[in-house]
């Protein structure tokens, strides 16, 4: 059941770069993956962003063997077509100036044939090859972590649609409708009320914060999923409206695209909450408010929404961005 071809060539390099964790591994799969933290604001707030970007450079250039073909999966805004990466949030703050992270890697080793695509397109990718059927003509992927992007491909002709900068599924920084005592949450970009401000794993911790609901000297990770197992009312009303927001993402994805006939959904925060996300985000699916929206059937969930959140539907995003130089799947504008 796979539209991509697994087989990777040994010899080349992938690293996953995120807000937490840059991921390295030289090889194919089953080699080791080592993993170091971050060059991110969220790591090493006390830096520039230029430090931290000059860093990251350095870490990569001296991970990549001679000759290496290097595929790169970031955690940031990044046009597909040349390398340039707009902006993270937690990797670089509000920063808005674009880092050509492709050309300074070219510069510094240009022995090495280097590939840069977005996280999620890396993850497209790889649940693309372990997920899609024949007769799949849409699919997606979502990623729900310390940031929140979409992507989509249409594999009638293999291809992920971006615009003229080279982008597709940006939509943690889109505006969201907030319940009123929510209302003004920070995005890590600096702008209230975007997706990610509310839906996102630091937007869980805002949500709770918010509400006071968080006891005192206790942090969010050690709180809430046991306040969860146990049913605790307050927990569960965190919860409810920070998947609010993703529901209604969903929805209109359905709305404007039916032919998206395979979602999967992944992350820190669907992978940390597991089971309870699962249910809250299949319940609030499941209603409807009119003719347009009569919600969706248990039935019709299980063909379409897969939850990336155990081993048997891990997302790789390593394994995805070196299936990517296969160009099996390519961004096009």
């Amino acid at each position: 059941m796979t539209t991509l071809a697994t087989d990777i060539a040994t010899s080349t390099m992938a690293a996953d770069l995120g807000g937490t964790w840059l991921r390295l591994r030289v090889g194919g799969p089953g080699t080791e993956v080592k993993r170091h933290m971050a060059p991110s604001l969220l790591n090493f707030p006390e830096q520039s962003v230029a430090q931290l970007r000059e860093r990251l450079v350095d870490e990569l250039c001296a991970a990549a063997p001679a000759g290496a073909h290097a595929a790169i999966s970031c955690g940031a805004a990044l046009d597909h077509r040349r390398g340039i990466l707009y902006g993270s949030g937690p990797l670089w703050g509000a920063e808005a100036a674009p880092f050509d992270l492709a050309e300074a890697l070219r510069l510094r080793r240009p022995d090495v044939t280097w590939l840069l695509v977005n996280d999620l397109t890396a993850g497209l990718a790889d649940f693309t090859a372990r997920w899609a059927g024949p007769s799949t003509r849409r699919i997606g992927y979502l990623t729900i972590s310390s940031g929140i992007a979409l992507r989509i491909a249409d594999l009638r002709t293999s291809e992920i649609p971006v615009d003229e900068w080279g982008l597709q599924g940006e939509v943690g920084h889109l505006p969201t409708q907030a319940d009123p005592v929510l209302r003004g949450l920070m995005c890590e970009c600096g702008v209230p009320d975007h997706l990610a401000a509310h839906a996102s794993g630091p937007g869980i911790g805002r949500i709770a914060g918010r509400l006071g609901v968080l006891p005192p000297n206790t942090s969010l990770l050690q709180w809430f999923p046991r306040a969860l197992a146990a049913g605790d009312a307050a927990a569960v009303s965190v919860l409810q409206a920070a998947v609010a927001p993703i529901a209604a993402l969903i929805r209109m994805l359905w709305c404007v695209d039916p032919h998206l006939d395979l979602l999967g959904i992944g992350g820190g925060v669907v992978e940390g909450l597991g089971s309870h996300y699962e249910r809250e985000l299949r319940e609030q699916l499941r209603g409807g408010s009119c003719y347009a929206d009569r919600g969706f059937s248990e039935s019709w969930l299980d063909e379409r929404l897969v939850f990336c959140a155990d081993s048997s539907a891990d997302i790789d995003c390593l394994r995805g961005a070196q299936l990517m130089c296969d160009e099996r799947l390519k961004a096009t504008a």
